[in-house]
């Protein structure tokens, strides 16, 4: 605050006679810009991006009950080209789209491998989509399970699609 104000005595000392303006300011909306800005810096106030494409929603992103999950279809493979990549499709039945966050893999020697999925898994009604888990070789996998997420409305019971009217 003290480094601000000593600046400013510094500027009105270095003023054109008369003019009120820095010697070394072109015009006065500069100035104003700048004291403007010093200003907001002093207040710490802080600007937040404001955009006219946003969205406002009324859905919330809550987890899969476990009657939901069992009208997800989930399969396991290797890739072809890999015997150490686990291939894990997740195919979506429910009326609104998914997005599954990750996946953890239980191997036959009592450890476990878990992979969350960067960018998450998004998976539309009516479809189906991959994710890869690296590091299981082909033989060692017991079980394995996928956390995903629906969109519903406070107080629905189904899942719903946040994009649509």
């Amino acid at each position: 605050m003290n480094q601000v104000i000593i600046s400013m005595q510094r500027i009105w000392a270095s003023c054109r006679p008369g003019t009120g303006l820095p010697a070394h300011a072109p015009s006065a909306p500069y100035l104003l810009l700048w004291v403007l800005g010093a200003l907001q810096l002093v207040a710490g106030a802080s600007v937040y991006a404001w955009t006219p494409f946003e969205r406002k929603t009324l859905y919330q992103e809550v987890e899969l009950s476990p009657d939901e999950m069992k009208k997800v279809q989930l399969a396991a493979g290797w890739s072809a080209q890999s015997d150490t990549e686990l291939l894990i499709e997740v195919k979506n039945n429910l009326p609104g789209p998914l997005a599954c966050l990750g996946a953890s893999v239980h191997l036959l020697n009592g450890s476990s491998v878990n992979k969350s999925f960067a960018p998450r898994l998004y998976v539309p009604n009516a479809s189906s989509r991959q994710g890869a888990v690296g590091g299981v070789k082909k033989g060692q996998m017991k079980d394995f399970s996928v956390t995903c997420h629906c969109w519903k409305k406070p107080g629905d019971t189904a899942c719903g699609n946040p994009s649509s009217k």
